[in-house]
């Protein structure tokens, strides 16, 4: 499974448009704390995984979120 797909895949079913990168920032493309959570607990369903607190503030990027379930999935 490719995270980076997975992610792509999940912003855009939520409605992100445009090129997205590895280094796209969630704010830039209109993802709020509340939409990128939803995000986060679906993926954390579909892939079997529990992202803890500390790691969500930590995530600005989709490679921070692509790093952070790498990870979870070691």
């Amino acid at each position: 499974m490719n995270i980076h797909n997975e992610i792509i895949k999940e912003l855009k079913s939520k409605g992100a448009k445009g090129n997205l990168t590895a280094e796209t920032q969630f704010s830039s493309i209109g993802l709020d704390s509340l939409d990128l959570m939803d995000m986060i607990t679906v993926l954390e369903d579909r892939l079997s995984i529990f992202v803890p607190d500390d790691k969500l503030l930590e995530i600005k990027t989709i490679k921070d979120l692509e790093n952070v379930i790498a990870e979870l999935t070691k």
